[in-house]
C-alpha cells in the first residue's frame, strides 16, 4: 500500500466538478506550481503534477491514456493516498 505524505486528498473525482477538483489541488499542494485550467485542459494540470517533485514518487498516471478527467483523476487520488 503506498503511503500518503500528508492528509488524504479529500477530493473525490466522481463527487465534484474539474473546478473544485482542480482548485482543490492548487489549495492544499500550494507548495507546487500546480495550474488552474477549464475542464478542456485538465490533461495540461496532470502532466504538470506529473513532473513535480511532490508527486514524481508516486507514478502519476499519464493523461493520455484517460478518456475522461474523472478516470485519471481516481488513479491519481488512489495513487497519492494509497488504497483503501
Amino acid at each position: 500500500m503506498a503511503q500518503s505524505f500528508q492528509s488524504p486528498f479529500p477530493c473525490l473525482p466522481h463527487y465534484t466538478t474539474w473546478q473544485d477538483f482542480n482548485g482543490n489541488l492548487a489549495l492544499f499542494y500550494n507548495q507546487e506550481l500546480i495550474p488552474i485550467t477549464d475542464e478542456n485542459n485538465w490533461q495540461m494540470t496532470a502532466r504538470n503534477m506529473m513532473q513535480t517533485p511532490t508527486f514524481s514518487s508516486y507514478s502519476i498516471p499519464n493523461p493520455e491514456t484517460f478518456t475522461s478527467w474523472q478516470d485519471w483523476a481516481n488513479e491519481f487520488v488512489l495513487k497519492i493516498n494509497g488504497t483503501p
